[in-house]
């Protein structure tokens, strides 16, 4: 009896020596505000789904599955933008928006990369304009969704024929507060992030050439370790961000289409979008929020514009621009056909009504447009849009519209495809 009793005393020091050993883990107290930090992520996290259920919009659950799959998208952006990408000491390019993370009409035309900044250090930026049409370079002061809105504005802004190219196509930039040798642009104290539009018209041109940034200040020297604060802003500022960012949408989707403008009507051309900041201080643009039925088309009256480049864009009611590789739902001054009389007609609709100029819409009955004209002589006026039914669309087009037969829009799809695949090749 004796001997059994030694046993099980022997067997419970070991599982208790095995428990402390491999198993008991006690935290400190920094340890404890890092794990309530998670608790908090959790929970914002939870509170981004109600941004979603109370959308004016959201009144389907093909709708509702696509904004669930919208914020899903955005938060592993700013997940991943915020860990690791949003430090201004040691910047690295983030392509937001991408193919993953689209967001308030973003241009399928345009490769973005962006980098963050702070006013006091000194940083320089390579790259390559050969491919692109235009490339506009803005700093801004804060980050929709991350800065109050009162906040945020263009510290500094630069074109791609102001720089000093080349044979290559290749630049050399500075960005600092004080002025520097060559190319320069300009840093103040509230400059936060640096946002690069690189226009391109034809998709066959993907290489984008060398582009780098570094910090000059800090260049050579090691970034810290994460610290128990800084990865409990990271988390913080990535769940805020997105539910902020969702919600100032939703307010842009009540402000433009609920209160300004009627379903299947365009707006003349903005050189400042009323609603949002951050546009492109060489730019301007029209919006617009489709409602079709699936015997009916949108037909979209713009005039030819003497522009750089100029481009037109569907996009969900969540503001995400459409799957843009495997649906024709967008067209630039390259892709659309100009007709006799200097006009574009477009054409949006549900279904191939078999011309050049169509927008497709993707399966959506309802959802929003955004057209853009860059760096131009004069922005162009006198844009119509009108509701007709299908079989009668030939009537209200010129007898010169380009024709696109199902074997030829298969081809332009599979090009497109095609395009984005080596576009998104180093990731999204």
């Amino acid at each position: 009896m004796k001997i059994l009793l030694y046993v099980l005393a022997a067997l419970v020091v070991i599982v208790l020596t095995l428990y402390f050993v491999f198993f008991f883990n006690p935290q400190t107290e920094a340890q404890e505000e890092v794990n309530a930090a998670w608790s908090r992520f959790a929970e914002e996290v939870a509170g981004i789904g109600r941004a979603v259920e109370s959308a004016p919009f959201n009144r389907d659950e093909q709708t509702a599955a696509a904004g669930y799959r919208h914020v899903a998208r955005l938060l592993s952006t700013f997940l991943a933008d915020f860990t690791d990408l949003r430090d201004p000491d040691y910047p690295q390019f983030a392509r937001f928006p991408n193919s993953v993370a689209r967001i308030g009409w973003d241009n399928p035309d345009n490769p973005y990369l962006a980098f963050p900044v702070r006013g006091d250090h000194v940083y320089r930026l390579r790259g390559n304009i050969t491919n692109f049409d235009l490339v506009t370079i803005n700093v801004y002061s804060g980050m929709l969704g991350h800065t109050p809105i009162r906040k945020i504005r263009t510290v500094s802004s630069l074109v791609s024929d102001d720089l000093d190219v080349d044979e290559n196509g290749d630049f050399v930039l500075t960005l600092s507060s004080v002025r520097a040798e060559g190319d320069w642009l300009k840093l103040e104290p509230d400059a936060y992030i640096v946002v690069i539009r690189r226009l391109v018209s034809d998709w066959e041109e993907t290489d984008e050439g060398l582009w780098e940034v570094v910090n000059l200040t800090t260049l050579g020297t090691g970034a810290p370790r994460p610290t128990p604060e800084s990865v409990a802003r990271m988390l913080d500022d990535a769940a805020t961000q997105t539910r902020s960012l969702r919600e100032l949408l939703t307010l842009v989707h009540r402000i433009t289409f609920q209160l300004a403008l009627r379903p299947n009507r365009v707006s003349e051309p903005a050189e400042a979008d009323p609603n949002l900041p951050m546009a492109d201080a060489f730019q301007a643009a029209s919006r617009g929020y489709f409602r079709l039925e699936e015997d009916e088309a949108l037909l979209v009256d713009v005039p030819v514009a003497d522009c750089r480049y100029t481009n037109i864009q569907l996009a969900n009611p969540w503001m995400e621009s459409l799957d843009y590789a495997s649906h024709q739902s967008s067209l630039n001054h390259r892709t659309a056909q100009a007709d006799a009389d200097g006009r574009v007609r477009y054409v949006i609709s549900r279904r191939d009504p078999g011309v050049q100029n169509w927008l497709d819409t993707a399966g959506w009955a309802e959802g929003s447009l955004c057209a853009r004209w860059t760096y131009c002589t004069q922005y162009p006026t006198g844009i119509s849009a009108r509701l007709v039914k299908l079989d009668e669309l030939d009537s209200h087009l010129p007898p010169e519209t380009m024709r696109v037969d199902p074997a030829e829009r298969a081809r332009i799809v599979a090009a497109r495809q095609a395009a984005i695949s080596r576009r998104y090749a180093g990731g999204s």
